[in-house]
């Protein structure tokens, strides 16, 4: 069990890593097949890949399989909502690779072999995931003797647990070495061409400079041109696959935010009221704080000036059990009592040993350590040698123990306490959440006043009927402005303040500022353009919203990306009118310069520009602009050239070319870079192939 404690102890890293890129098998070993997936009921179907469906149930209990996992590893005995939602992703995403992954395995007959398996956990190529679990974190050194010894025992651990978590290990790293080999094969079938890698060479290596006249279209005012909608309809006609979209809403939404009332303050300043005179007679001052407040008691020790500045007036120099308040702070009514002073020093400087408590060493045995270190040094050993040799703190040990100087409050509890309450050259024994610690007490700064101070707060709360008095105001909203012409008119006349969420997607759990929107999400998805919402409560506001936009997936309607059409056509139209004018100059015209002079303007420049240039200075991203200008010949005057900002005609001034080019290593930068695309771009391939219907928005 030692062990897997120790892996237990590193899994911060690795379970990211196991969960997130490799669980296949053992997770999805008896997930689903078309034949029996296609029989369940179509209301319990949240997924489809390739014509195979993914049933509900199956899918939760990967979810349970997984979170059990999760805690096995972080020793907690639940999950909050964040870490349930981060294993749901995960599982989602898993199972999807499986299912799009699996056929192209079984084409390509990939499989991993014990003999593999054995070489990735203590023979030759140790994978990556081992080393991380099984490297001592003290020396850092990763030993294939301990994967052994972990194998050899984990039959003895009648738990099962230590078996059941190598099974999983394992069956990530056979599913991670797929994954290597299928991305593999297809890395090893990409070539880059000599010929490739000369044309790429000649696109950086070519320099061109060039002169330039502009025609920006910002010269046409729009009310010049004219935009019908035949014109709008012909350009989406023929660029349709330009508005590809997924599934997307847009929001619009006011909220009733719910703040505390006179009453609620009231409510909360009469309640500290009445604990003022049991708080001054208290015997336990501390227990009386965590019975009585919302926040617990702080035994922290303040100097001067570190306090509130209320409190260090009225407390800091007072008598010990001296009262002050209620007073209120940051919407916290909060009564002070001072408990004790005492002259502390404002810091000290600490050696230790840490000796930890796990398996095979527990307290008793850690205590008894720490005692024969301490006689040890006693005797004259040396302390730093000693905490090199046996401290488990990999930061301290290696210095010697050497912590630094540290203010009060630093470090744990039972630490911090030894320290600042001990002589300078004591070796003090201690226990805390990290082991026994052999402190040796090295220094310590001049001692100061320093005051303890018990803190009751309460939290001035909306109540019931606050609450509710928001939820009638907010539905009474809702309820008279339920069309979208009722609730802009409401806005427009009340001065709300509308908020806007945009491209909501269907499993999306966030709108931004809003607690938990989930329902509202699901709302928005089964709600048609122009709908109001009832009242909706996220934390403490309640939100009603209008359904502004509705994108479903496929090609947008022309009426969705009318206004963006009609820019673009706008902008086509003011282009034809410019090419127009130029050409008609450039006919009487054959230099650069004359034609700037024809169109009264001036002559711009461009220097070192190759065919893999991004910008043309003073005129912008113009790639037509330098495609034709890496193909022209030098002084000869262009046509008019339609670019984004304007329409152009150029002028070649002199082009240079770098001599003796090395194609080869043009050749291999340009088959590096498209292999390191292969991982990312071939899965996402086969992703859109499989035609994956997400349905998690029925359940989530």
């Amino acid at each position: 069990m030692a062990v897997l404690q120790s892996i237990r102890n590193r899994a911060g890293v690795v379970i990211a890593v196991v969960i997130g890129v490799a669980l296949f098998a053992f997770v999805l070993s008896d997930m689903m097949r078309s034949g029996k997936s296609l029989t369940r009921e179509s209301d319990l179907e949240i997924a489809e890949v390739s014509g195979k469906s993914i049933d509900y149930h199956q899918y939760m209990a990967k979810v349970d399989e997984i979170a059990e996992i999760q805690k096995q590893n972080s020793g907690k005995t639940s999950l909050d909502e964040n870490t349930v939602e981060m294993i749901r992703e995960q599982t989602w995403d898993l199972i999807i690779k499986q299912m799009v992954m699996e056929d192209e395995y079984n084409e390509l007959g990939l499989a991993v072999t014990p003999d593999e398996l054995k070489d990735m956990t203590f023979g030759r190529n140790i994978h990556p995931q081992v080393k991380q679990l099984f490297t001592d974190p003290n020396t850092g050194i990763f030993d294939t003797a301990r994967v052994v010894h972990f194998l050899k025992n984990m039959e003895q651990d009648q738990t099962g647990k230590q078996k059941a978590y190598w099974l999983f290990v394992e069956d990530a790293l056979m599913r991670d070495r797929m994954v290597t080999k299928y991305n593999n094969l297809i890395k090893k079938g990409l070539y880059i061409t000599t010929e490739q890698a000369r044309r790429e060479a000649d696109e950086k290596n070519f320099k061109f400079n060039f002169k330039f006249v502009a025609q920006n279209y910002s010269a046409v005012s729009d009310s010049a041109v004219k935009v019908s909608d035949a014109d709008i309809n012909d350009y989406y006609n023929k660029n349709k696959s330009k508005y590809e979209q997924d599934a997307s809403r847009d929001i619009e939404y006011v909220t009733f935010e719910v703040n505390p009332s006179e009453d609620d303050m009231k409510a909360a300043g009469d309640a500290i009221n009445r604990l003022k005179t049991d708080f001054e007679s208290a015997e336990d001052d501390k227990q009386f704080v965590n019975l009585n407040s919302d926040v617990p008691f702080n035994e922290t020790y303040f100097t001067k000036g570190k306090m509130a500045p209320v409190l260090d007036s009225a407390l800091f120099d007072a008598k010990i059990g001296t009262i002050y308040g209620p007073y209120l702070e940051n919407k916290t009514y909060m009564i002070s009592k001072l408990l004790q002073i005492k002259n502390l020093p404002d810091s000290v400087k600490a050696s230790h040993i840490l000796i930890s408590i796990d398996q095979d060493t527990d307290s008793a045995k850690a205590q008894a350590t720490a005692d024969s270190l301490k006689k040890l040094i006693e005797k004259k050993a040396d302390f730093a040698e000693l905490a090199k040799k046996f401290s488990k703190d990999p930061g301290s040990g290696q210095k010697g123990g050497d912590l630094g100087w540290f203010k009060h409050g630093m470090m744990v509890k039972p630490f911090n306490d030894a320290c600042f309450n001990g002589k300078k050259g004591e070796l003090v024994i201690v226990t805390s959440q990290f082991g026994v610690h052999l402190i040796k007490i090295v220094d310590k700064s001049k001692e100061a006043k320093n005051v303890m101070v018990a803190t009751i707060e309460r939290l001035i709360k909306p109540s019931s009927r606050t609450y509710q008095n928001a939820y009638t105001l907010s539905s009474r909203f809702s309820g008279d402005n339920n069309t979208k012409e009722k609730f802009d008119k409401a806005v427009t006349e009340k001065g709300m303040n509308k908020k806007i969420a945009n491209n909501i997607r269907e499993n999306d759990k966030r709108v931004a500022g809003l607690e938990n929107p989930r329902e509202l999400v699901r709302w928005a998805y089964q709600s048609n353009k122009g709908d109001v919402s009832k009242a909706f409560e996220f934390g403490n506001v309640f939100v009603v919203a209008k359904l502004a936009e509705v994108r479903e997936k496929g090609t947008a309607p022309v009426e969705q990306k009318k206004e963006e059409i009609e820019i673009i056509v706008r902008r086509d139209k003011k282009a034809e009118m410019l090419i127009q004018k130029l050409e008609n100059q450039i006919k009487a015209e054959k230099t650069i310069d004359g034609l700037a002079a024809k169109l009264n303007t001036t002559v711009g420049t461009a220097e070192n520009i190759s065919f893999s240039s991004f910008s043309i200075p003073g005129a912008g991203i113009e790639p037509v602009v330098i495609a034709t200008v890496t193909a022209m010949p030098v002084n000869k005057l262009s046509g008019p050239l339609k670019g984004n900002n304007g329409v152009y005609a150029v002028s070649v001034d002199n082009k240079t070319e770098a001599k003796d080019a090395d194609f080869s290593v043009e050749q291999k930068n340009m088959l590096n870079s498209i292999q390191s695309q292969v991982d990312y771009k071939a899965y996402e391939a086969l992703k859109k192939l499989a035609n994956i219907k997400d349905m998690r928005s029925k359940f989530f």
